[in-house]
This record gives C-alpha cells, sequence and structure tokens, in this order.
C-alpha cells in the first residue's frame, strides 16, 4: 500500500511540474511588479528565495490537485472522478486496479471483494457499481464465469453504463453454455453504432461456436468477419481452425498463413493451437481409415 501511494504522488509530481513551474512563473512576474510599484528593494537572494519558494509551493498545490481531482493510471474512461482523493478506499481501489493491470489477478481480486464487503457502507453507487464491474472481470479472466456473469449483472443494476459491459456480458455467457443470452447482448453492441467492439463480435461468435464444438456453425460468422474485414488476422485464423475441424486441412492451411501474414496476435500461441487441432484431425482421420481396411479385410 505505501508502494502504490508513492507511486501515486510520483505521477501527480510528474503531472503537476509543467503546470507548476508555468504557475510559478506568473507568481513571480506578478510579485516582481508589485514590488516595483511599491518601491521595495530586495537583493539578489533575497529574490531567490522567492522563486525557489515560489515554485516549490505552486508544484505542491498542483500535486495535492492532481491526488484530490483523482488521476487514475488506469482506465480513466471507465473510472472517471470515482475514488478520487486520498482516502483508504481510494488507496484500496488504486492498489488493486494496478494489480489487476499487471495480472496479478488473484491478489486483485482479493482487494476487490474487500473493497465490496467492509467498505460498502462508505461507498457511493457509481463506486459500488465499478468495484463489481472489476471484480467481475477478474472472474472472467481467472475463468469462473458464473461468477463473472453474477458481478457484470450486478454492475449494470448498480448503474454501470459503458458500452464494455454487454460486450462482456456476451462473452461469459457464450462460456456458460447460454448461446440465445449471447446473441441477443451481440446483437445490442451491433446496434450500438458509437460501440468501439462493434468490429469484435463477430469473431466473438466465432469463437463461441468453435467453443461448442459447431465448427461449420463459426466458419458463417468468421466469414462475415472477413467480408467486412474486420480484425481480419483473428477473423483468418478462426476460420483457419474451423475448416481443420471439418477436415478442410488445405482450406485450413491456406487461411493459417493468411492470418500470420496479416499479424495475427500471439503468432506463437496461434500456431501451437492451430497446430494441435490439425494433428488431432489426421490421427482421427488416419485412425478412421485404419479401422475402414481393418473391417473390410474381416469381411
Amino acid at each position: 500500500m505505501v508502494k502504490t501511494f508513492f507511486g501515486r504522488l510520483a505521477d501527480a509530481a510528474i503531472q503537476a511540474a509543467p503546470i507548476g513551474s508555468l504557475l510559478c512563473m506568473i507568481l513571480f512576474y506578478i510579485t516582481v511588479i508589485a514590488a516595483e510599484l511599491l518601491r521595495v528593494e530586495l537583493s539578489a537572494v533575497i529574490w531567490l528565495y522567492v522563486l525557489v519558494a515560489l515554485h516549490i509551493i505552486s508544484i505542491s498545490l498542483m500535486m495535492f490537485h492532481k491526488l484530490v481531482a483523482g488521476y487514475h493510471k488506469y482506465d480513466q474512461d471507465i473510472v472517471g472522478k470515482n475514488f478520487v482523493g486520498l482516502s483508504k478506499k481510494c488507496r484500496i481501489f488504486s492498489h488493486a486496479l494496478e494489480l489487476h493491470f499487471n495480472r496479478r489477478v488473484n491478489a486483485s481480486l482479493d482487494e476487490f471483494r474487500l473493497l465490496g464487503s467492509e467498505y460498502d457502507d462508505s461507498l457511493t453507487e457509481s463506486e459500488k457499481a465499478l468495484v463489481s464491474f472489476y471484480t467481475a472481470r477478474c472472474y472472467d479472466q481467472l475463468r469462473y464465469f458464473p461468477n463473472a456473469l453474477i458481478c457484470y449483472e450486478k454492475a449494470a443494476e448498480q448503474g454501470f453504463d459503458n458500452s464494455i459491459l454487454p460486450f462482456l456480458r456476451a462473452r461469459c455467457s457464450g462460456a456458460n453454455g447460454d448461446t440465445n443470452e449471447a446473441l441477443n447482448l451481440y446483437n445490442e453492441v451491433l446496434e450500438d453504432e458509437t460501440s468501439p467492439f462493434r468490429n469484435l463480435v463477430y469473431n466473438d461468435i466465432g469463437r463461441m461456436y468453435l467453443d461448442r464444438n459447431e465448427p461449420e456453425e463459426a466458419l458463417k460468422w468468421y466469414n462475415r468477419s472477413i467480408s467486412k474485414r474486420l480484425s481480419l488476422a483473428e477473423a483468418y485464423g478462426g476460420a483457419a481452425i474451423a475448416q481443420v475441424m471439418l477436415g478442410e486441412i488445405n482450406e485450413g492451411e491456406r487461411l493459417y498463413r493468411e492470418a500470420l501474414l496479416n499479424h495475427i496476435k500471439d503468432p506463437k500461441g496461434f500456431t501451437e493451437y492451430y497446430r494441435r487441432i490439425l494433428n488431432a484431425i489426421i490421427l482421427e482421420k488416419e485412425t478412421d481409415r485404419r479401422l475402414k481396411k481393418i473391417s473390410s479385410d474381416t469381411m
């Protein structure tokens, strides 16, 4: 917690330095003009002390303003003006958020749950919604999808209305096997013309059907993404997996190469996954061939 506090202090100092220096110069010029008007004569050493003092005061004021105003290093667009200031709940939230973005998800989850249970009475409604949302994000990343969905829905009930919410709820619903609810939520995202997640929807639905071992249905959605050129590399990658699962190995290889050429995210992980599926299909085909041969030989 001490490390987090001093981290926030350092961030505030960096943010405050330019504006604080400008404020210092303005105050110094005002002081010089006032001294001239009042015919006050000061030595160069005194003026140096005045300049240093004004600089310290100006930067300190701006640092305090930044801390109270609630500068958040992560997810500023989501957190907004919530959890601002130096109170214990604000420090816990900032630390939990930092843990979350540094992939220490279990530790982050513990602190968000602590906020939701022990500090519930001191939280505003929007702060409660944020705690529910980030608790859900932790469960989501840990693949505890039922728990994540419960917390996402709680966040929605508490007034969390960021456009990311229906998209994440759709993903969790799909992971929980509720395809109809997932499709409804994905359609909600598609209907929102301001949502930045619209271009991810087709690939997400495709992945949902791959996870359900329905490659034919998955391929339809990946092809839609390819035709609209949305998240193209990931669409090629998903389509490659679907084609291989359908036994179309040559087409799968072509799409696999397209995914790599279009710079798919995590090419190493994707290649390992693709090769694992490909080897399983080849082994399955070889097993079927041998069984048919054995069956024909015994007839």
